[in-house]
C-alpha cells in the first residue's frame, strides 16, 4: 500500500485552532482548488506524538500524493467539484508549482489569529527517511532537523509564521506504514459551522452494530456518540476501521445531519505506533511506553478516584489509573503485589508516574487472608491471638499454636488475566483497541 511512485506529496500541518478549522478540512479545500491534479493513492492522516505540550487537539498531519493519473481509479471522497478517486499510477505534478498553489489555500484558510497555530507546507517527489517519522511519533522532532531531512530529500517548502507545522508535514510524508487504518471524515456546510451537530445516536449504535471492521464508534458506558467532534471544527463526524469499502456503507448508515463533502484516508491510528517498549528505569518525560513490572503494593485511590498502583521491574514507578478510565480503573484496584502486568502510557514528569492507556494482566500472584485462628486440638476452642506474628494460645488450656497454624482462605477477586482498555471516549487517536486487536485479519481493502 505504499504511494506510488512517481508521484508528488504535498504534506501540510499546524493550520487549525482550538476554535475552528481542521487539517483535514484544508485537504478538501486544496483538492477543490486542483481540479487538473489527481491523487496517486490514498490521502494520509497522520497523528504524531500525542504528548507534545503545543498540539493543538489530536496532533494530525496530512500528506497528499498528487499529480496526472492514468485509468478511471477508485473512489475515496465526495466534494462540490464531484467525485474524488486515487490512482495507482500516473506522473508527479511539478513540486515547486504545486507547493505555490497550495500556499494561497493556507494563506487564506489557515487560523493565524491563534498565536499556537504555526502552518508549513512541503512539496516533494522524494520522500524523507522513515526515521523521521518514527522520532515524530515517539518524541520531539527540531526544526532545524526536519528541515535538513527535507533538504536531503530535495524537498521544497513554506514556512507561515515560525513553521513549526513543517516538522508535523515533513514526518507524515516520511511515514511508511508497517500496520494501516483508514477513516471516512464527512464535513458539515460552512453556514453549520459552530451549531449543534444533529446526528442520530441510535444509527451510530446500530452502524456499530452491523459493521466488523470499524471501531470506537459508541462509547456504551457514557452513553456518547464518539464519531462525532466535540469542537467546533467543520468535521461532521469520523468512522474509523480496517476496510475501506466498508466504512463508505458505515456513512450511509449515519442519519440526521446530511455531509456537505467527504474524504476517505489512510491513517496509523489505532496502530499504537507511539509505543516503545521501556525498562521503567529508562522512563523519561514525555515518553509513550509499555512496561512488563510486578505490582509491589496495595493499590490506593486518591482523590478523584484515580487508582495508583506501584510497579516495579527493578526500578519502581507509579501507574496511574484514572478515574475517567472506569472499568480498567476498576480492574487496578484489584491488583495486589506479586502480579505480573504489562501497563502501556504516557510518563508524566511531575509527580513522575506512567498515565495507563491499557492494561494486560499476564499472571495473578495467589492472595490468601486468614479466616479463623486456630482451634485447640485438646479442647477443641479457638485459640485466641498473642499478637503479631506471636502464634496463638488456648484461653482454656494455655496450649499454643505458631503463626502458620491459623485456617487461610483464598482471596477470590474480580480481575482475572486478559486485556483492559479505557472507555472509548478516553481513548487516544493512536491507541489500539481490543476490538481491532481480537480480530486477528486487518486492513480489508
Amino acid at each position: 500500500m505504499a504511494i506510488p511512485v512517481p508521484a508528488t506529496m504535498l504534506a501540510f500541518d499546524d493550520t487549525d485552532s482550538p476554535d475552528g478549522m481542521c487539517t483535514t478540512y484544508l485537504t478538501t479545500l486544496i483538492l477543490e482548488e486542483l481540479p487538473d491534479l489527481d491523487l496517486l493513492g490514498w490521502p494520509r492522516l497522520v497523528r504524531l506524538n500525542p504528548n507534545v505540550p503545543w498540539k493543538t487537539r489530536g496532533n494530525a498531519a496530512v500528506c497528499l500524493p498528487l499529480g496526472h493519473g492514468e485509468g478511471r481509479g477508485r473512489p475515496c471522497g465526495m466534494l462540490e467539484r464531484g467525485e474524488v478517486r486515487w490512482h495507482k499510477r500516473g506522473r508527479p505534478a511539478d513540486p515547486g508549482e504545486l507547493l505555490e498553489r497550495a500556499a494561497k489555500v493556507v494563506s487564506t484558510h489557515a487560523r493565524f489569529e491563534c498565536h499556537t497555530t504555526n502552518p508549513g507546507l512541503v512539496a516533494s517527489v522524494r520522500r524523507p527517511s522513515p526515521s523521521l517519522y518514527w522520532r515524530a511519533v515517539r518524541g520531539i522532532v527540531r526544526l532545524e532537523d526536519a528541515e535538513a531531512e527535507l533538504s536531503s530529500a530535495g524537498a521544497c517548502w513554506r514556512r507561515f509564521k515560525s513553521g513549526r507545522g513543517v516538522i508535523g508535514a515533513a514526518a507524515a510524508m516520511a511515514w511508511r506504514p508497517r500496520d494501516r487504518t483508514w477513516e471516512v471524515v464527512a464535513y458539515r456546510s460552512p453556514e453549520r459551522f459552530g451549531t449543534p451537530r444533529d446526528i442520530s445516536a441510535e444509527s451510530v449504535v446500530e452502524m456499530d452494530r452491523t459493521t466488523r471492521w470499524t471501531f470506537n464508534n459508541y462509547d456504551p458506558e457514557n452513553g456518547h456518540v464518539a464519531i462525532a467532534p466535540g469542537s467546533p471544527c467543520p468535521v461532521l463526524f469520523g468512522i474509523r476501521g480496517d476496510s475501506p469499502p466498508e466504512l463508505l456503507r458505515a456513512k450511509d448508515k449515519i442519519r440526521g445531519e446530511p455531509p456537505a463533502k467527504w474524504l476517505v484516508y489512510m491513517s496509523n491510528q489505532g496502530t499504537e505506533d507511539h509505543i516503545v517498549s521501556r525498562r521503567i528505569g529508562e522512563l523519561a518525560p514525555g515518553d509513550s511506553a509499555k512496561v512488563r513490572a510486578t505490582v509491589v503494593a496495595a493499590p490506593s485511590t486518591v482523590p478523584g478516584g484515580h487508582v495508583i498502583v506501584r510497579l516495579g521491574d527493578g526500578a519502581e514507578v507509579d501507574a496511574a489509573f484514572y478515574e475517567q478510565s472506569r472499568g480498567m480503573r476498576d480492574a487496578a484496584r484489584q491488583l495486589m503485589p506479586g502480579d505480573e502486568v504489562v501497563a502501556y502510557g504516557s510518563v508524566r514528569s511531575s509527580p513522575r508516574s506512567l498515565n495507563v492507556e491499557k492494561l494486560h494482566v499476564l499472571r495473578l500472584s495467589p492472595q490468601v487472608r486468614k479466616s479463623a485462628n486456630p482451634a485447640c486440638p485438646a479442647c477443641r476452642k479457638r485459640m485466641g491471638s498473642m499478637g503479631s506474628a506471636k502464634g496463638f494460645r488456648c484461653k482454656v488450656c494455655g496450649a499454643r499454636a505458631p503463626p502458620e497454624a491459623a485456617e487461610y482462605e483464598e482471596v477470590r477477586r474480580s480481575v482475572g488475566v486478559g486485556w483492559y482498555e479505557p472507555p472509548v471516549s478516553s481513548r487516544r487517536h493512536l491507541h489500539k483497541p481490543l476490538r481491532r486487536m481480537s480480530r486477528g485479519t486487518f486492513n480489508k481493502i
